[in-house]
């Protein structure tokens, strides 16, 4: 039987699970990961979510021309109308903030004691400044970011919540998987710590995800060798070193035509190495400047140094073995 929650951002058995603490003088923490900045497409149906033919990550969403790009390659497509694998059609860009996610419970549970942990606080608000209180319990419901996601040891939490564990599957980048096992691994580490019987509840929609399962489940091992098999299926670390080159002009056009020089140069005078781009950078416009980037794979991780080497003297950038491709 299929439940409709009063709340748009949480399920019924969250709100239960809420409620039960409330009532019982425990409290609650609800957990958003805030790096899911991107655009999460999916099908609310069956969980498909729109993920690069070539890169195999996560496609973001461009409202402005209503596309669908991956921001390693640059493939692109129109948005989808309906669910390539159901036909529903109810595709959701999902996109939730903390601040939101506490206007909601505090319209769920007016009388719940709520407050909010995440890099917008000011100084007065900051985690450090209210652990004290949160210990006493002179907080029923926290609210936040990677702030609550480690370190914290909490005698009166019973109920966990992470709102979306899709969001950092999200991010159009190589490590969003391993990402995402951290980061679920660190929160759900601040519940069964012996003070008393608790709940944990993750909200996705794909609850089939290596990531999130492995997460659950503490089982790194399983997790490691499905991630290195994906990693060396699309040439990415550690089977693959990396180079990512980013040019930096006025225009986006101008952007694009100096990467696809680039490109085409380095290709025709350096041997072993694959470059995927020309694509806008993840952060495509900053201080007034387009950006967009190439990204450079060999085994042979000289072969990176004779890249850099051969670089333009002026508006180019590099980052070699970087940690992400955002």
């Amino acid at each position: 039987r299929t439940v409709v929650s009063r709340s748009q951002h949480l399920s019924q058995p969250f709100i239960e699970a809420l409620q039960h603490s409330l009532a019982h003088g425990e409290q609650s923490m609800l957990y958003l990961n805030r790096r899911g900045t991107a655009r999460i497409i999916l099908c609310d149906q069956c969980g498909w979510q729109a993920l690069c033919p070539h890169c195999d990550l996560p496609l973001t969403y461009h409202a402005d021309s209503h596309d669908i790009v991956c921001h390693s390659c640059n493939f692109r497509g129109p948005a989808p109308i309906t669910c390539p694998i159901c036909s529903n059609p109810s595709i959701v860009y999902k996109s939730a903030g903390t601040k939101s996610i506490v206007d909601e419970v505090q319209r769920l549970f007016p009388e719940a004691r709520v407050q909010r942990f995440d890099t917008d606080n000011l100084k007065a608000d900051r985690l450090e400044q209210h652990y004290g209180a949160i210990v006493a319990g002179d907080v029923d419901i926290l609210v936040g970011t990677q702030l609550l996601a480690k370190g914290l040891d909490l005698p009166r939490l019973s109920t966990l919540g992470v709102i979306m564990a899709d969001s950092s599957l999200a991010m159009p980048d190589f490590t969003s998987q391993e990402r995402t096992y951290q980061l679920l691994s660190q929160v759900l580490g601040r519940v069964g710590r012996g003070h008393r019987d608790s709940v944990a509840i993750i909200q996705t929609y794909n609850a089939s995800s290596p990531s999130i399962q492995a997460a659950l489940h503490d089982n790194w091992t399983d997790f490691y060798a499905q991630e290195l098999r994906e990693r060396e299926k699309f040439a990415f670390p550690p089977f693959f070193f990396l180079l990512k080159l980013t040019a930096k002009r006025s225009t986006a056009k101008a952007a694009e035509s100096t990467a696809s020089k680039l490109r085409s140069s380095l290709l025709a005078t350096h041997q072993g190495i694959i470059i995927e781009g020309p694509a806008p950078s993840f952060h495509e416009k900053q201080t007034g400047k387009y950006e967009w980037q190439l990204v450079v794979k060999t085994k042979n991780r000289s072969a990176l140094l004779a890249v850099i080497h051969d670089l333009p003297t002026s508006g180019w950038s590099y980052d070699i073995d970087p940690i992400n491709l955002l």
